[in-house]
């Protein structure tokens, strides 16, 4: 009987593929910018290079990524991590607002950008976080679950992320630390709210990125590349992704221990 299973390493050519892509996609964006007339604070460009970088790897690689690509888990498990992850937004709002006005930062609050309506730039951020997601947990993490662990393709495909912005390493070391730091976490988090199938993952993964997007304009606006503002954002992810894996981990081991329960229920029964 010939297997259908994909080789170890069958992962790895498309994930290349799909970086590579999306760097490149990433330049031409940048350069598109200026041309398009958006403003980019209203709307980077370069935050649908993913996006792009993830079509075209599908389409190059369509008939071997069917196998790499996770199914469907049950709506009732989509629908309880949608609530615990509005829940992680929440308490992501809560310690970024306190950890701002505890560093005696003001909160910006509602505001246009570049003459744009606050409620039409809500509707930019959401197109943004999108872009991302299609990518970073549509695509990358995906294909990186079928070597790693759900933790290390996580983390890796948070890392990938923070470094994917490279305007962070003109900012100094405590940016660029920070940054890491809050994109590594969030990446965590998401990655074990986000299970299923691309698009349940994708769906979740860009409610939390839009969330997290939309408290980053209202407390900080433009400032959220600067030390104070990269710091906050770094506790308030740190914080929240290690309060839900405490959850998370608390919640196997009582799935383990009722179990076990069962095994040796079934076992005296016998």
């Amino acid at each position: 009987m010939t297997s259908t299973a994909p080789a170890p390493r069958a992962f790895l050519v498309p994930t290349l593929t799909f970086v590579v892509l999306t760097f490149v996609a990433s330049g031409a964006m940048l350069l598109l910018q200026p041309v398009s007339g958006i403003e980019p604070g209203v709307l980077p460009l370069v935050q649908l290079a993913p996006a792009v970088g993830a079509g075209l790897t599908f389409a190059i690689f369509r008939g071997r990524l069917a196998p790499l690509l996770p199914g469907a888990v049950p709506r009732r498990q989509v629908v309880a991590h949608l609530v615990l992850a509005f829940a992680a937004c929440l308490l992501y709002w809560g310690v970024l607002v306190v950890t701002l006005l505890v560093q005696g930062e003001p909160l910006a609050g509602v505001h246009a950008t570049a003459g744009v309506p606050f409620v039409l730039l809500l509707l930019t951020y959401l197109v943004g976080a999108a872009g991302e997601e299609i990518g970073w947990r549509g695509m990358l993490q995906p294909l990186l679950e079928n070597r790693f662990s759900l933790l290390v393709a996580s983390v890796v495909t948070g890392l990938v992320w923070g470094v994917w912005h490279v305007q962070i390493f003109t900012a100094g070391p405590v940016v660029i630390v920070g940054f890491l730091l809050a994109t590594v976490a969030l990446s965590v988090l998401v990655g074990h709210f986000g299970r299923g199938t691309v698009g349940q993952r994708v769906a979740l993964a860009t409610l939390v990125h839009w969330l997290v997007n939309v408290a980053l304009l209202l407390t900080l606006g433009d400032r959220h590349s600067t030390p104070e503002g990269t710091v906050a954002n770094a506790i308030a992810a740190l914080v929240t992704t290690a309060v839900f894996m405490a959850m998370f981990a608390a919640a196997q081991r009582k799935r383990g221990k009722s179990a076990l329960v069962a095994r040796r229920t079934q076992d005296v029964a016998a």
